[in-house]
């Protein structure tokens, strides 16, 4: 070992704590094993305080049971791999590992869905194995899908770029749901109303969305395909249409928990990270084609985190 590298050993506990700080957290893991100091400073609750975010006590604040972590390392961990649940478990609140950003999950509850209310058309269900909240809902009976979350923007990291995904199961009866020739899949829709009221800017995306195809499988192809099918006329004659497939069409794929996710968009968040961002987001998902009655779809909520590039 050169001089310079040796030297960089004497340096004090505090100016190796706040060199670490000003990298990522899986850089400080990593420093953890440089040496005693370098450990020593990496695991510090001067290094961890600056991943954790600014306003993370106040969020916690709304969590449905006691966060006790020894240290700030601890806590970023905690939140890391067991999200807490906020507002009588109608939320969650999480970080992501890689950078730190805040993650929230709005339950079923918390969602705005068309019939949702009436017991003929959905159900509420408890103890479902792998759930992160208490409740989730089931899709009983209807001819129209319309579900729609909200969340303040301030509580989102700013600077990050999210994308919001509905986190759903399908029952073994489930019928409808099906990405059907001739059947108009749904519609995602991510809608950003951000700043002040008088000065709000609105932007907003849309794209289609599957719910039965999962990434991988055969089946994905016929999103991929040029599509031909039958549509009765008004004279009562048949003529053959064809549609293109829309290439950029979202399938589910599974998640480690067990569930279901399919992508519903991503949106950006401006701003610092001495201010929250004035506005909200809202993600829905809304049916094209109603025409065709539909059952067995599990909601356990909309999962809004960063979205990572690699």
């Amino acid at each position: 070992m050169d001089r310079a590298g040796a030297e960089i050993y004497r340096l004090p506990e505090e100016c190796v704590a706040y060199a670490i700080s000003l990298t990522t957290p899986a850089d400080a893991c990593h420093s953890s094993a440089v040496s005693p100091t370098f450990k020593a400073a990496a695991d510090s609750d001067a290094v961890w305080s600056r991943f954790l975010p600014h306003d993370h006590a106040a969020v916690l604040a709304r969590s449905d049971e006691p966060v006790d972590c020894e240290s700030k390392k601890e806590l970023f961990s905690r939140l890391c791999n067991r999200p807490v649940l906020l507002d009588d478990a109608t939320m969650s609140f999480g970080l992501d590992r890689r950078s730190g950003a805040k993650c929230f999950m709005l339950s079923a509850r918390a969602l705005s869905i068309v019939w949702g209310d009436d017991p003929a058309c959905w159900i509420w269900t408890t103890s479902v194995p792998g759930s992160r909240f208490p409740e989730v809902v089931e899709l009983v009976n209807v001819c129209w899908l319309e579900i729609t979350g909200k969340l303040s923007l301030s509580l989102l990291s700013p600077g990050t770029t999210y994308a919001a995904y509905l986190v759903f199961a399908l029952a073994d009866d489930s019928y409808g749901l099906e990405c059907n020739v001739g059947i108009l899949p749904p519609k995602a829709t991510v809608t950003v109303v951000s700043g002040r009221k008088a000065m709000a800017t609105t932007t907003s995306t849309e794209h289609t969305i599957c719910l039965q195809h999962m990434q991988g499988e055969e089946e994905m192809v016929m999103h991929r395909r040029k599509q031909q099918y039958m549509r009765l006329r008004k004279d009562y004659g048949r003529k053959l249409l064809t549609r293109e497939a829309d290439p950029d069409i979202k399938c589910p794929r599974r998640r480690g928990d067990g569930w279901v996710e399919v992508e519903m968009g991503e949106f950006a968040v401006a701003g610092d990270a001495a201010s929250g961002e004035d506005g909200v987001v809202e993600v829905s998902l809304k049916e094209v084609d109603c025409r065709r009655w539909k059952r067995g779809l599990i909601v356990q909520g909309i999962d809004i985190r960063p979205r990572h590039t690699s």
